[in-house]
């Protein structure tokens, strides 16, 4: 009778592993679009010249106040912080480009040491760094006073 578990045993967590492997590529999956939302949310176009440099001043202490690292370096075109020393701390830079057209485009994007493995895989902080970048990029529109 004992022998008979045994076969049962390890048939249920094959099930089990099989199940949790599913989950969490869906869970992934998910969380990739959210942030790929996010992402798209963390960009505004500037029609003209004094909106872009009223919205460039907001977005300089957007990216200042959310980065877990000073700024190392700003000018017209870029804001940088520093990459941290530790894992799971986001750190923010900033764009800003001019288009065929005269319109300017300002967008923020979020980082995290830790959030992916060197192959590109998710890393052991993962969904920490996810859950910080998508505060931080959907939160930029509103904080710099963007219109929609």
């Amino acid at each position: 009778m004992n022998n008979v578990w045994v076969p049962v045993t390890g048939l249920l967590i094959i099930m089990l592993v099989g199940c949790s492997t599913q989950g969490f590529t869906a869970a992934y999956r998910d969380t990739e679009i959210a942030l790929g939302n996010a992402r798209e949310s963390a960009r505004v176009d500037c029609p003209t010249q004094a909106d872009c440099e009223r919205l460039w001043r907001r977005t300089e202490i957007y990216v200042t106040q959310h980065s877990a690292t000073p700024v190392r370096r700003s000018d017209d075109s870029k804001i940088e912080t520093a990459e941290p020393h530790t894992f799971g701390a986001v750190y923010v830079w900033a764009t800003r480009t001019t288009g065929g057209k005269g319109t300017s485009t300002i967008q923020i994007r979020g980082m995290c040491r830790g959030m992916y493995r060197a192959d590109g895989a998710p890393g052991m902080l993962y969904k920490t760094c996810a859950e910080q970048i998508r505060a931080v990029e959907t939160g930029f529109r509103a904080f710099i006073g963007a219109s929609s």
